[in-house]
């Protein structure tokens, strides 16, 4: 009998390695999945560590002594997503057992008239606790930005900065004229004792009659913003505050002259205001920001794409419901 031959005409049956093949890709599968649960575990906890057990990162910018300096920012649009980063930073700020003083540092156009009001308050109730608030202007602190201003003792502003366009406005658009065009033509349906519900609605005319409701509310807002202009800023303002409560937007120069802001200077010179207040020398400056995660921790950013324009529930109830704001737009 040669080697390999049939026996009684049977075949010998030929061993597979597919099993084998499948079952070392399951495991190495497996460990691929148990590393990447633990790389992830192991990044939580590090951007748990780098951020702190609050929603504040404390970033030291000068060394100085036990007593602190801390900066707090209200930086861009002011929104809810402003009034709770602020409200986390006073937090810290109660709580540190070293912090003697504050610089609020503002490069906003404002916002919400709702959401400065509140950073306002929140920030006097910090001032009445014995916290200095001190005031550094960036390249702008208009309108809202100016608003937040307000809970200063001391405002400096840098040779660049723009601020006061003090006033109120509701932003958006008036739809019906492009509606008709397009033969659609918009529904409301209310209870009947609500007449003005869909006043300010870009879906329906602004009648003199609407114009003038709306006026009325904005004139409220606006009367809030001068009364609150007027107690921050007291014996300092060297106009009357009609003068000044126009709108417009000055200049740091023009600002000075009209008691808007005390001093031309950088946030260097406020914090040392700051300290000064509250009687200490040489001071650590703390700033206040909201935590980084692990990916900008070592360097990682999403890549730049074109600008993308999206329509969702949220813009569409922005367009339809417009809101108060104190907001500059140059």
């Amino acid at each position: 009998m040669t080697q390999g031959s049939p026996v009684n005409g049977v075949a010998p049956a030929r061993r597979s390695f597919w099993p084998f093949i499948i079952l070392i890709l399951l495991v190495i599968s497996l460990v691929i999945n148990c590393a990447l649960l633990l790389m992830l575990a192991g990044a939580k906890a590090l951007e748990k560590t780098f951020a702190g057990s609050t929603r504040v990162q404390r970033l030291i910018i000068h060394h100085g002594g036990p007593d602190a300096v801390a900066v707090i920012s209200v930086t861009g649009l002011i929104d809810g997503s402003t009034v709770t980063q602020v409200a986390d930073d006073i937090r810290v700020v109660e709580k540190s057992g070293h912090i003697r003083a504050v610089v609020l540092r503002v490069d906003s156009p404002g916002g919400g008239v709702t959401d400065a009001d509140e950073i306002y308050h929140d920030l006097m109730k910090l001032r009445t606790a014995g916290f200095p608030i001190v005031v550094s202007m960036g390249a702008m602190a208009a309108s809202g930005g100016y608003y937040v201003s307000m809970a200063g003792e001391r405002i400096f502003a840098e040779p660049t900065t723009v601020t006061g366009s003090i006033g109120v406005m509701l932003p958006g658009f008036q739809l019906t004229g492009l509606l008709k065009k397009l033969g659609i033509k918009p529904e409301f349906i209310t209870s009947t004792p609500a007449v003005w519900k869909e006043a300010g609605s870009p879906f329906s005319d602004f009648t003199p009659a609407v114009k003038t409701y709306l006026q009325n509310l904005l004139n409220v807002d606006d009367a809030r913003f001068e009364q609150i202009v007027a107690a921050g800023r007291g014996a300092a303002l060297k106009e009357p505050i009609a003068a000044v409560a126009n709108g417009k937007i000055w200049a740091a120069q023009e600002a000075l002259k009209m008691g808007l802001v005390d001093k031309i200077g950088y946030l260097d010179t406020a914090c040392h205001q700051a300290a000064k207040l509250a009687g200490i020398y040489n001071p650590t400056i703390i700033r206040l920001e909201p935590p980084a995660n692990i990916l900008s921790a070592i360097g990682i950013t999403a890549p730049v794409g074109k600008p993308v324009m999206e329509i969702s529930p949220g813009a569409i109830y922005a367009l339809a419901c417009p809101k108060f704001e104190y907001l500059a737009i140059p």
